[in-house]
């Protein structure tokens, strides 16, 4: 009993260690899209900046491959948009919480636009306004997923440390439970009853939001 006690305390102070760096971390990756770092640099302004500035810049007459060579910083040997270019642009301009795919699939739909635009003769500007709508419509539709998503995993990480804490709470108050629980065959049958509804209770969960994470997948196979 001696020795179990600093045990518990000491895993008891484990598991609030761990959930409270958890919510640091997160609160800092929050924190880290508002000011440059040396991850994240000023450069990386994000690819709806990033449109926006080409479509101002196209707006007030100037065209397509002069906006790209500005943010680029160098001239084109030729004076035409690939997807390649394009994705040079926006892979460098991103920022941390958008992704590769993500890039690539705006420099497609961007090198789309002005081969669209070249065809048929309509304004470059409204077809580059069309792809930021395009975008911003799908990062908030990504937010809003993540959001519906945020509640069940912290339950699910909730519900992880719960049955620890509260056991290491009853070592401390001098109930035993683990006594209980590998000393006898009742404390055996609860465990196994209490395992048995703890692992009922966190697929439950994940098939609540499994709905969720196969549309994400869906879209995503879609659009690639």
């Amino acid at each position: 009993m001696t020795v179990m006690l600093p045990v518990a305390v000491g895993i008891l102070i484990g598991v609030m260690i761990w959930m409270i760096c958890d919510g640091r971390t997160e609160r800092t990756e929050r924190l880290s899209g508002l000011s440059p770092s040396p991850a994240r640099p000023s450069s990386r302004i994000g690819i709806v900046a990033v449109l926006s500035s080409i479509t101002s810049f196209v707006r007030n007459g100037g065209t397509v491959v002069e906006a790209f060579e500005e943010l680029a910083e160098r001239t084109y040997p030729s004076p035409t948009i690939t997807v390649d270019r394009a994705m040079e642009i926006f892979d460098a301009k991103r920022s941390d919480d958008e992704t590769e795919e993500r890039a690539w699939r705006v420099a497609v739909n961007v090198t789309m636009a002005c081969q669209v635009s070249e065809l048929l003769g309509c304004e470059t500007a409204r077809c580059l306004s069309a792809v930021s709508a395009a975008y911003r419509r799908e990062c908030l539709m990504e937010a809003s997923r993540s959001q519906a998503l945020a509640m069940p995993e912290s339950t699910m990480k909730l519900l992880a440390a719960l049955p620890v804490v509260t056991v290491m709470l009853g070592e401390i108050m001098g109930a035993s439970p683990l006594t209980f629980l590998f000393g006898s065959l009742y404390g055996w049958l609860c465990l196994l009853g209490g395992l048995t509804c703890y692992g009922i209770g966190l697929l439950w969960i994940d098939a609540l939001t499994k709905p969720l994470r196969d549309d994400a997948e869906v879209q995503r196979d879609g659009r690639a």
